[in-house]
């Protein structure tokens, strides 16, 4: 007979269950379920959560169920910090958001923000000294939130709003994944320096926002940015368009995504090349030959092996079957991209860096649900094409004129999405 039973994993605790082990070692963890089933229950506080291991069970999830899922208590924790963007809506309200910001994120609209990316990491690199070492994941968010900001704003009405975004969102960055990830909310509000800090920073950082969203309200023309797509989008059905309520909250989910998820995506780009010489060899005579398909597969191998977000909730709207095992309405459900992508049963010698498993040949071997960097169906990231551009456009721009080289030992740590434990590394000058 076949089990009904879920397997749960070993050595939970009294009253904290396995909360030790996300808190202090969360990747190995989540990987180590793989192990004990394609649904293995854990125990959070006291409460179960489901942890789904299956690449086909995950796209069930996301696509063929979608409708019997929400997005669970991460994205909960987070719309009250991010607001009601379209990175936390679900349901038929994602829908229709999704549906009024497509055309502002369509590719022949993102591919004019290509030389807004090249001069920014250009500039950047004009900055760097032969032999300098620099903290190359603190570059990459920084050059990443230069590149959303300058995309969403005119230089014009957008000076002193870049200011305060440059000085505050980094505050807020570092205050969000303790919250989305803090299984006792009393924590978040106590009076402490942290948190007094984290709620100064957010709320000027939303209010910065606001003040722009007026001047651009009052300019009343069109500046060719995102803001100005954002404001005058409309949908095609209804004729409703964003409130300034809606769009603040799109803008704000806009920096957290263009500077987190991507700056620690390129991060990861150069620690992998940095690891793997011959891979870096071919990328250079790709890029000083003008081309772009060998970079995108190295982007693409560094988004499976270190992707952003590393840990994905959803919540069951009904009673729901998955693997054979029935689930109860409200249940949890978690699943990892970072455990799913190092799958060896998916991804043949999946802990090894191999660009050319993107080869024209070779993708079509790895079943398309199995790579979720950026979700999929309806709540597929919207920012997907943008993020690839400007990761393609980067990594060609400074591989062109120099190399990284690691000072320090580099490991995965997870925080609101995959990062760098430290990433300094030596600037050498490409002649």
């Amino acid at each position: 007979m076949v089990s009904t039973v879920i397997p749960a994993a070993p050595g939970r605790l009294p009253l904290l269950g396995h909360l030790p082990f996300l808190l202090r070692a969360p990747l190995p963890f989540m990987r180590s379920l793989r192990a004990l089933g394609d649904v293995v229950v854990i125990y959070v506080a006291g409460k179960p959560m489901y942890v789904v291991n299956d690449s086909e069970l995950v796209h069930r999830i996301l696509v063929a169920d979608v409708s019997r899922f929400d997005k669970g208590v991460q994205y909960d924790k987070l719309k009250a910090l991010l607001g009601n963007g379209l990175s936390t809506a679900t349901g038929v309200a994602h829908r229709d958001r999704r549906r009024l910001m497509q055309p502002a994120f369509h590719l022949q609209r993102v591919a004019r923000y290509s030389t807004l990316m090249g001069d920014l990491a250009s500039s950047m690199v004009d900055d760097w000294k032969d032999g300098e070492v620099i903290a190359v994941d603190e570059a990459m968010r920084r050059l990443s939130l230069m590149v959303v900001v300058g995309a969403l704003c005119s230089a014009e009405l957008g000076a002193d709003a870049v200011a305060v975004i440059q000085r505050d969102l980094p505050v807020v960055l570092r205050g969000i994944p303790w919250r989305a990830l803090s299984p006792i909310e009393s924590l978040e509000r106590l009076p402490l320096p942290f948190n007094r800090n984290f709620a100064a920073a957010n709320a000027r950082l939303r209010r910065t926002v606001e003040e722009l969203i007026e001047r651009y309200r009052a300019d009343g023309l069109d500046h060719n940015d995102l803001l100005s797509l954002l404001m005058s989008a409309h949908d095609a059905h209804t004729g409703a368009g964003l409130d300034d309520a809606a769009i603040r909250d799109e803008v704000v989910n806009l920096l957290f995504a263009g500077t987190e998820t991507t700056g620690n995506a390129l991060a990861w780009v150069w620690h992998a090349l940095a690891a793997n010489p011959d891979v870096e060899h071919l990328l250079h005579e790709e890029v000083d030959a003008g081309g772009s398909a060998y970079t995108q597969r190295v982007i693409r191998e560094a988004l499976r092996l270190y992707p952003p977000p590393w840990l994905i909730t959803r919540r069951a709207r009904e009673p729901v079957s998955l693997g054979g095992y029935d689930l109860p309405a409200g249940a949890s459900v978690l699943f990892s991209p970072y455990a799913t992508h190092r799958d060896p049963a998916v991804y043949p010698d999946a802990e090894r860096f191999d660009p050319d498993r993107w080869s024209p040949e070779r993708a079509r071997e790895v079943p398309r649900h199995a790579y979720m960097t950026f979700g999929g169906g309806a709540h597929n990231c919207i920012g997907e094409g943008f993020a690839l551009l400007e990761m393609t456009t980067v990594t060609a721009t400074i591989a062109a004129r120099v190399r990284l080289r690691p000072v320090d030992r580099t490991v995965e740590k997870a925080s609101a999405t995959l990062i760098p434990s430290r990433l300094r590394m030596r600037v050498e000058q490409r002649q």
